[in-house]
Parts: C-alpha cells; structure tokens; sequence
C-alpha cells in the first residue's frame, strides 16, 4: 500500500468565533490571472485570499434529503467569475 501524506490544511484563526456577513469571490481585473476570495465579517474586519490560478469555478448548492445525504439543489453553474455574473443579471 502506498504511503499517504496528509492533506495539507491551513486554519485561519482570525476568522475563529466571528460572524460571516458576506463571501466574495472577486477578479482583480478584465482577464485577470489570479481571483480574490473575500470574507467580510460583521465586526467590520475581512480576510482577503489571493488565489493564483487560471480562474474556473464550478458552483453548486447542496441541501440535505430525506435520509439526511447531501443533493444538489439547483444545476451547477460552471465558469469564470465574469460569466456566471452575466448569467444572474
């Protein structure tokens, strides 16, 4: 059996206890190469992570059934950040 090494997992303790307002995924610039992930508390404080990457994001919205698994609820939307914009408008 191989060995395996454990995820790497990266807790950011500032956010510990405080309330979530808003989460945001945001691109810097027209075809930007890189994404922001925004959370905004309700202290007014907020966590910005600067993802490097050729952004595309698949979203998709869980909810518990019956026998308590988690489905999809709605169809997943699929895209860069800019596209899915231009779907909810």
């Amino acid at each position: 059996m191989a060995n395996k090494r454990p995820r790497a997992v990266l807790e950011i303790q500032e956010a510990g206890g405080k309330r979530i307002r808003r989460v945001i995924l945001e691109e810097p610039y027209v075809r930007s190469q890189d994404v922001y992930l925004i959370i905004e508390f309700d202290d007014e404080t907020e966590v910005l992570i600067e993802v490097k990457c050729r952004p595309w994001f698949a979203i998709r919205h869980l909810g518990h059934d019956a026998d308590g698994d988690l489905q999809p609820l709605t169809k997943t939307i699929r895209g860069s950040i800019r596209s899915m914009m231009k779907r909810k408008a």
